[in-house]
């Protein structure tokens, strides 16, 4: 891609800051008539990841050719504490070291942009008995962690915080001192999924308690379920989770499933160039993780599937749908919406604490479009059958990748210049090789 810069004028009589900042000039194009190959499921991966550190011996992971830089993020950080991974090529290898024999390491465990691989690595630090300091990009740093950090401090955990109370970096150390757990759940299922998969190689049984109205609900069950697969034997009830002693060992082979939140975008792909579009890989309806509302409101949006064939109608409906377990499909079904028959998205207040304050962002990106909606405490009211417009400034993306997803595919219509370049490779690496052309990389200069 080349590297141009794209300069935008000041107010006259008026000196401001700016900054060059990185971004995709996207000029209107088609879909390449090939099959679109979902990613895989980077919330299947990164728990697959770690349930094969936490083991003692070596397993192979099947079903992708790359991984995201989510994914990658949490390989390098569980590489420098000992674990030993090999790429294959459709999948990896990796040969664990169990809890107990992890190493200490001088290198900051930097989480980049993964909240998931962030929080997952908070909980197995709090477990080893040596001093670790973890980081990320500024998106993580710009995120508070203090539900998982408080359930932690309460059975011991040692935590430094150097900046405010939440944020990172973070330096701690464990171990555990109790064998009780309370956790909030009402932002995030991550810190209840983080203290589950910790518990590998303790001696007595532990309990999580979660308070709060749990949101993300299918991703703390995928936590279970894989931990089930890999040896975990567990009691629920109510709101208590008791673990009984194991260690993690999981299957020999484990697939990784295609990401079913990665759906949405070839929906919206179908929807904008009313063409059909082949998906290789269809999710499974149990790997979908709350995902499947997509399927069930297909023919809302004007879209058939047909034997995996995406194909246009213009046969749309308003919907009301609550993202309550689902609140990553927030951009790209807000502008499925907008171009179809317009819908309520609810219950996805959770998305505030996202990358970006998500409910904004995607209010911000639709009006970039020319596209309208109202801005609700859980999600957003959209109006239907609108129609496109170029936007007359760069798209700002809030380092949120599903905002930048979404808003190369609009702007493949329309034309347009996006910032955040790479942002998509933190889920889906080939998305932009599915455009007929491909971007050009810029600099645009944005006022501060």
């Amino acid at each position: 891609m080349g590297n141009t810069e794209v300069n935008h004028g000041e107010p006259s009589g008026k000196i401001q800051n700016s900054i060059d900042i990185p971004a995709l000039e996207i000029q209107p194009s088609t879909i390449k008539n090939a099959p679109w190959v979902l990613p895989p499921s980077k919330s299947h991966l990164i728990r697959m990841l770690y349930l094969c550190a936490l083991s003692n011996k070596e397993h192979t992971l099947l079903g992708f050719n790359q991984l995201g830089d989510d994914a990658e993020s949490m390989r390098q950080c569980l590489t420098r504490l000992g674990t030993t991974f090999e790429q294959i090529g459709d999948g990896m290898k990796i040969v664990g070291r169990g809890m107990r024999r992890f190493e200490p390491t001088a290198d900051v465990l930097n989480a980049g942009n993964s909240g998931t691989s962030l929080r997952f690595l908070i909980g197995l630090c709090s477990r080893l008995d040596f001093t670790n300091t973890l980081d990320g990009d500024s998106s993580l740093r710009n995120r508070h962690h203090s539900d998982l950090l408080d359930a932690l401090v309460g059975v011991g955990v040692k935590v430094s915080e150097t900046a405010s109370e939440g944020t990172l970096p973070i330096t701690m150390n464990g171990p555990w001192q109790d064998n009780k757990l309370r956790v909030d759940v009402s932002r995030s299922s991550q810190p209840f999924s983080s203290l589950l998969l910790s518990t590998s190689d303790l001696q007595e049984p532990m309990t999580v308690e979660t308070i709060g109205e749990g949101v993300s609900r299918r991703h703390a069950e995928l936590t279970l379920k894989l931990m089930q697969e890999s040896g975990a034997k567990f009691v629920i009830e109510n709101n208590k989770t008791t673990i009984q002693a194991w260690s993690s060992n999981p299957p020999e082979e484990w697939h990784v499933p295609p990401d079913a939140s990665m759906m949405a975008f070839p929906i919206l792909a179908c929807s904008l160039t009313q063409q059909s579009i082949t998906i290789q890989n269809p999710v499974l309806p149990d790997d979908a993780l709350g995902h499947e509302i997509l399927m069930t409101h297909l023919c809302a949006f004007g879209i058939q599937d047909l034997d995996g064939v995406l194909t246009h109608n213009n046969d749309v409906q308003y919907v009301d749908i609550d993202l309550r377990d689902a609140n990553d499909l927030l951009p790209p079904l807000a502008a499925i919406l907008a171009l179809s028959g317009g819908g309520r998205l609810r219950g996805a207040q959770h998305a505030k604490y996202k990358e970006s304050n998500r409910i904004k962002s995607t209010a911000t990106l639709l009006k970039s479009f020319g596209l309208s909606c109202k801005i609700e405490d859980d999600g957003l009211s959209i109006e239907g059958n609108q129609r496109l417009k170029k936007p007359t400034e760069p798209i700002r993306t809030s380092d949120d990748h599903r905002i930048q997803m979404t808003a190369v595919l609009l702007a493949t219509k329309t034309g347009g210049v996006v910032e955040g370049p790479n942002l998509h490779q933190i889920a889906d690496p080939m998305f932009l090789d599915r455009l007929s052309s491909m971007p050009t990389e810029v600099l645009v200069k944005r006022v501060q």
